[in-house]
């Protein structure tokens, strides 16, 4: 790096000190020094804090050259000279100017070096070097204090030549070559896991195999069911203590295969319903009539594949049951919603949305509506899912793109969580008094914030993995310097500042150990919450969300085990500054992490793109399908609508 030629005049001044006089030796380091601020001054450069201070220890140095006898200077110049670097270091330390980031600054681009990671790093370099200088000057102290008569040209003098000469330079060459070698190697193996993110291309739903029928047992399962619903598994006919084994697989979004697999030990009577038997084995430990669905895994071949996403319309499903030799297979249909729920594109003041309505016509006043918006990934498709739910269950539903897909979460009006509300309310077949919000992470955040600041009508507001303060700008690469996520009229939304230096130790953990994952097929995963945590101590006063500004009631859904951010400690913050207002809730799920799906999905693999969402397999199922009756009451309750809470296909 850059400093490294800060430390020429010393390198000089090394050589030197033991083959020629003092004086020359420092006299010639010190020209050396005073060189390289004249040639930064008029290249238009700022000065460094260790040029500064390098020249400042050899002008002392030299005057001590000049004023003590050699004897003295043999002894104790080294010792001295050594205190100085250390000196400077830690001075440069202590007023905010580590040298390591005044030279690293010139080698990034500006948002790079404005980042916390890279004042983390930086700082931490600095203080590597720091430790180097003060053991050397521990070192060189040690002759002159133990011998008394030890010199730094005692060259047959093992203590001499150790501690002035080997253990020092040793420990220079050590830090030299860390600092030489980390920034390339840490890139290299950055972009390694980075790579390791790439999107993968959607693929049709594979041709199921043929269903397969045996006199002897039969398997009962939904032929048609929705996503939210329950999947309730029965094979009857095995006869009584016999090993029945239970395996479901489904093909994702992206064409990954999945499967989930269990062993079970037949009743003395009746069916055995999954509902109420426990496996013996398999991958789920518990009765749960849910179970082969949220317990399925990637298939081995498939690799670490991250978050299980379902088909926007069928998502086939098949059922084996086999106990002996008698086999039964079932292939069956999950999805969004009966096809007499209809979804359509919409324009929203230039920007897309998705509309579900439910079936038939709409009721006389009009139906009750919602309103969702998804997280930082952006677009309208990870709502198809929630407004599909509602639609469902008796409610118009609008899925808003808030954020285009790929962008940073930076300077967002918004005026667009508004404008999506008031589209909404303005609709003929929509109860324009019955209109609820429902958003989750950052857009969870910035519905939040809007409703505080703006004419923001609601009935009811749901918050998913809520934040309660307003953060600083994000993008692929962190945190985007001075800039703020929201903005309103224009101006910017005051914002606490994430410091995403409190990651770093995560980053290196990752490339120092992404080839192992890579050969184990392990996921390089990196969760967020620390920084996230770390903003929350002296977050910025006026990025408090106030949640006593909005005036309806308010549910916050939280997850204990949240890895991207402290949600449920944030949610409680929102619920506090409100005082006990009617109907307000909030539901923290213990086990569950950040990201909820409304319904019955597999839970493995709990993370996207190198981010962990945080969970474990069994809770978080629990939690995503106790969260949507939580979501769907409370909407309902609110807006004086008793019919959403049905089942079916």
């Amino acid at each position: 790096m850059g400093y490294l030629i800060g430390f020429a005049p010393w390198i000089v001044y090394w050589i030197l000190v033991g083959n020629t006089g003092f004086v020359h030796a420092v006299a010639i380091a010190l020209a050396i020094a005073i060189a390289g601020p004249i040639v930064q001054r008029i290249r238009g450069e700022r000065l460094h804090s260790l040029d500064v201070g390098t020249v400042v220890v050899f002008v002392a140095l030299l005057v001590l050259a000049l004023l003590l006898s050699d004897a003295v200077l043999e002894r104790w110049l080294q010792p001295v000279s050594n205190a100085g670097l250390f000196l400077i270091s830690l001075a440069g330390l202590a007023v905010g100017r580590p040298f390591v980031r005044e030279y690293a600054e010139s080698e990034v681009d500006a948002q790079t070096a404005a980042s916390d990671g890279f004042r983390v790093i930086t700082t931490a370099m600095t203080w590597m070097w720091v430790g180097t200088f003060g053991v050397m000057t521990v070192s060189s102290l040690i002759p002159p204090i133990v011998d008394g008569d030890a010199t730094i040209r005692d060259q047959g003098h093992l203590l001499s030549v150790i501690c002035y000469w080997v253990v020092p330079f040793t420990l220079v060459g050590i830090a030299g070559l860390i600092s030489g070698v980390f920034p390339q190697w840490f890139d290299s193996r950055s972009r390694s896991v980075s790579a390791r993110d790439a999107t993968l291309p959607i693929r049709e739903q594979p041709v199921p195999p043929k269903d397969v029928v045996d006199t002897r047992i039969s398997l009962s399962v939904p032929d048609i069911s929705r996503h939210d619903s329950p999947f309730p598994v029965r094979v009857e006919g095995c006869a009584s203590g016999t090993e029945v084994r239970i395996q479901t697989n489904g093909t994702d979004l992206f064409g990954r295969k999945w499967r989930s697999a269990a062993v079970f030990t037949a009743p003395v009577a009746g069916p055995l319903d999954l509902a109420s038997a426990a496996p013996v084995s398999g991958d789920w430990a518990v009765a749960d009539g849910d179970a082969p669905i949220w317990a399925m895994r990637p298939a081995p071949a498939e690799g670490p594949s991250g978050m299980f996403v379902a088909p926007a319309g069928d998502w086939l499903v098949t059922v084996e049951a086999t106990s002996g030799n008698a086999v039964v297979r079932r292939t069956v249909v999950r999805h969004a919603a009966p096809s007499s729920v209809t979804v359509t594109g919409e324009d929203i003041d230039g920007r897309a949305g998705l509309l579900a309505l439910p079936s038939g016509p709409a009721p006389s006043g009009g139906w009750p509506a919602v309103v969702c918006f998804g997280g930082s990934e952006g677009g309208c498709d990870s709502q198809r899912q929630t407004i599909a739910m509602f639609a469902s269950r008796g409610f118009a539903a609008l899925a808003y793109n808030w954020l285009d897909e790929g962008a940073p979460v930076a300077r967002i009006p918004l005026e667009r969580f508004v404008s999506a509300v008031n589209w909404m309310s303005s609709r003929a077949d929509v109860d324009s008094d019955r209109v609820s919000g429902i958003a989750i992470s950052r857009g969870a955040e910035g519905l939040l914030a809007a409703a505080v600041s703006s004419p923001l009508i609601v009935r009811a507001l749901v918050l998913v993995s809520p934040s309660a303060v307003s953060w600083q700008a994000v993008g692929p690469d962190g945190e985007i310097a001075d800039t703020p996520s929201w903005t309103l009229y224009g101006e910017g939304f005051p914002y606490a500042q994430l410091p995403t230096g409190a990651l770093m130790p995560q980053l290196v953990r990752n490339a120092w150990r992404v080839h192992r994952d890579i050969a184990a097929g392990r996921p390089s995963l990196l969760k967020l919450c620390p920084a996230y945590q770390a903003g929350l101590t002296e977050p910025n006063g006026e990025a408090v969300l106030h949640a006593e500004n909005v005036r309806c009631p308010l549910l916050c859904i939280s997850g204990a085990a949240d890895a991207v951010w402290p949600s449920a400690s944030m949610a409680e913050m929102l619920i506090k500054r409100r005082s006990g207002v009617p109907h307000d809730r909030h539901i923290d799920f213990a086990g569950a992490g950040h990201v909820f799906r409304f319904g019955r999905f597999p839970t493995d693999a709990l993370w996207a793109e190198g981010i962990a969402f945080g969970g474990e397999r069994p809770a978080h199922a629990a939690a995503e399908r106790e969260a949507a009756e939580h979501v769907v009451r409370f909407i309902a309750e609110v807006a004086g609508d008793v019919r959403a809470f049905g089942h079916g296909q």
